[in-house]
C-alpha cells in the first residue's frame, strides 16, 4: 500500500527532472531556407544620402548628415529600415561605426542588421543574422551575411550665404541632397549554421 501511494510522487520526480526540449513551430515564412540558399542577393532600396551644414554666426556650425535605406532579404517576408544621423564635420560618416537598422516587431529571435557607411568613398557595408525553421523547426538554421558596395552618388550642393547677416539671423545655409539609390547587392561572405 505505501507503495502505491508514493508511485505518483516518483513518477511527478521523474517527469520534473527529465530534460524537456521544446519544438519551435514551424515558421510562417516558407522558402526560407530556399531563398537564401538560391542565388541570393539583398535589395538596397532608395538608399538616401543628404546633409545640412547650417552657421548661426560665422563660426558657430549646426550641422547633420543623414543615411537611410531598406534593406530586402529575398528570405524574409519585411524589410530592415536603415537610419542613421552624424554630426561628425565634414562627412559625417567616416565606414568606422556601426547602425543598427530596425527590424519589425514579431521578427524571429537573433534577426538583426547593421550597416557602416563611408560617404568620401561611397563605401557601404552591411550585416544581416536571420533564421529558417521552415523545414526542420527542431533545427532552424541560422544565417549571417556580410556585403559591401561602392555606391556612386549623384549630389546636388548648394549654399546660401546671408550678405545681410544680423545677430540670431541665419549666417549661411548649406545642403547636400543626394539621388535615391536602389541596387542588389550580392553577399561577400555569407554563413549557415543549422
Amino acid at each position: 500500500m505505501k507503495l502505491l501511494s508514493s508511485s505518483p510522487l516518483v513518477l511527478i520526480s521523474l517527469a520534473l527532472a527529465s530534460p524537456i526540449h521544446p519544438v519551435e513551430q514551424r515558421d510562417a515564412n516558407p522558402g526560407c531556407t530556399d531563398a537564401s540558399f538560391s542565388n541570393f542577393s539583398w535589395a538596397v532600396q532608395g538608399f538616401d544620402y543628404h546633409a545640412s551644414y547650417i552657421f548661426t554666426t560665422p563660426a558657430h556650425q549646426n550641422s547633420w548628415g543623414y543615411a537611410n535605406f531598406n534593406l530586402s532579404n529575398p528570405a524574409l517576408p519585411y524589410q530592415a529600415s536603415c537610419t542613421a544621423s552624424s554630426s561628425q564635420v565634414n562627412d559625417f560618416f567616416y565606414g568606422s561605426l556601426w547602425y543598427e537598422c530596425s527590424i519589425p516587431d514579431g521578427s524571429p529571435a537573433g534577426t538583426s542588421a547593421t550597416f557602416a557607411f563611408n560617404r568620401a568613398s561611397g563605401q557601404l557595408d552591411f550585416n544581416q543574422t536571420w533564421r529558417c525553421s521552415d523545414q526542420d523547426p527542431q533545427y532552424p538554421i541560422t544565417l549571417r551575411g556580410y556585403a559591401t558596395v561602392n555606391l556612386s552618388l549623384d549630389c546636388a550642393d548648394t549654399t546660401w550665404v546671408n550678405s545681410n547677416w544680423t545677430m540670431g539671423e541665419i549666417y549661411s545655409d548649406r545642403q547636400v541632397k543626394c539621388a535615391l539609390v536602389s541596387l542588389d547587392v550580392a553577399p561577400t561572405t555569407m554563413t549557415a549554421v543549422a
